[in-house]
């Protein structure tokens, strides 16, 4: 076996192994959100899983292109091995746009084409705000639930437009059962018990 199929061969299995991760990263996001949380490690778990999936994209177009060539060169016939070689080129030039949406709409996912912005208070505590990503008029506030998922308490459209929650400078403040956010001039009650 050359070098060429060993990498193409690697690169083949890290694309399967990320493939993998996302589908279990991206189920353990969408058992959360039906439950009306948010898994958070660090960033929302929906872009770590976009962030898979462009490695698995990456890695296995690489893999292809590497171990491909190596095999159609075993073939010994001459026409055979052009018809085989050919009918890959065109497969690969009919697939290229669909990958190429598929990657562009992963890379919105993982460079979080909304905000997420975490807000620590003084005694720890801490809030996540959501903002989507287009024109911002949808902002959600989410309170801690456990180690790694947030629950939502609040839809705050106050937070809403611009400028956007993440280019405002937002404090949180907390008092017996009760949780003050703001945002310049804009302030939201939240209860942490889950009240809405």
């Amino acid at each position: 076996m050359k070098r060429r199929e060993v990498w193409g061969s690697a690169l083949i299995v890290a694309a399967a192994l990320c493939t993998w991760a996302d589908l279990v990263i991206s189920e353990a996001y969408g058992a959360a959100a039906r439950k009306g949380l948010l898994l958070y490690v660090g960033i929302p778990a929906d872009s770590i899983a976009s962030w898979f999936l462009i490695v698995a994209l990456l890695s296995g177009a690489v893999g292809l292109s590497l171990l491909l060539p190596a095999l159609i060169c075993r073939i010994t016939k001459r026409a055979p091995r052009r018809i085989i070689g050919w009918t890959i080129v065109a497969a690969a030039a009919a697939a290229l746009p669909c990958v190429g949406l598929i990657f562009i709409f992963t890379a919105l996912g993982a460079f979080g084409i909304g905000d997420t912005v975490k807000v620590t208070a003084a005694d720890g505590q801490s809030v996540l705000i959501k903002q989507d990503g287009f024109d911002g008029d949808s902002v959600d506030v989410y309170t801690e639930h456990d180690e790694f998922h947030y629950k939502q308490a609040k839809s705050a459209p106050e937070l809403s437009g611009w400028p956007r929650v993440k280019d405002q400078d937002c404090r949180l403040e907390s008092a017996a059962y009760v949780l003050q956010l703001r945002c310049g001039v804009r302030t939201v009650t939240l209860h942490p018990e889950g009240g809405r």
